[in-house]
């Protein structure tokens, strides 16, 4: 399935989700699973299904740190069972959960790690920052500069649901209204996906 085709039923996506993970093709397997957080966040604001694609991209909804707490642990699962499948481990959800928490034991979460010379850990970790000179920094790489293989760092991917902002947040950012690219990290929504991620382990058993 095409990122610009309408999503169908929740099954027929997540098995083009797996279809396109199987075929190692991550960044269409990123956009898709962007889109599936996506529609469920807006059904659950509108009560009703919402097709996101083939909107303007300009009207598209983006996840908030509330947002975020409304996607359902069923959902989050389903994605990451099969990202954590056809990577083995390596890509998914619960290896970014696992290098947050880690994180968490020795640097307390400040929403004031948000700048180019002091960025949060877990961007380094999992090889989102930029890199100058060799060594990263605070700012973002754009979207298309991600490593789509699996020779990117353990919890790399899935990434889009991150970088997709408004314009007008990423200029606040220090983006240049591509979304989180060449932006600093937000930390609030880092965070409260990073929390209802926890809370999902914790009721579903997720991992």
């Amino acid at each position: 399935m095409l990122a610009s085709e309408p999503i169908g039923s929740l099954d027929a996506t997540l098995n083009d989700l797996s279809l396109l993970l199987n075929d190692e093709d991550w960044e269409m397997a990123d956009r898709l699973t962007a889109d599936l957080l996506l529609e469920a966040v807006m059904q659950n604001a509108l009560g009703e299904e919402v097709l996101l694609r083939g909107r303007d991209a300009r009207q598209r909804p983006h996840l908030t740190p509330q947002t975020l707490a409304t996607i359902p642990c069923q959902l989050l699962q389903a994605i990451d069972d099969r990202w954590q499948s056809a990577s083995g481990g390596h890509f998914g959800f619960s290896p970014q959960l696992q290098i947050y928490s880690e994180i968490l034991k020795f640097e307390p979460f400040d929403p004031a790690l948000h700048n180019w010379s002091n960025p949060h850990p877990f961007f380094a970790e999992v090889g989102w920052l930029m890199l100058f000179s060799l060594r990263p920094v605070g700012f973002l790489r754009f979207y298309n500069w991600l490593d789509f293989d699996l020779e990117a760092p353990q919890g790399h991917l899935p990434a889009l649901w991150y970088w997709q902002v408004p314009r007008l947040a990423s200029l606040r950012m220090g983006g240049f209204l591509t979304g989180q690219g060449a932006g600093f990290g937000d930390l609030s929504r880092l965070d409260a996906m990073m929390l209802r991620l926890s809370r999902c382990h914790q009721a579903e058993g997720m991992g």
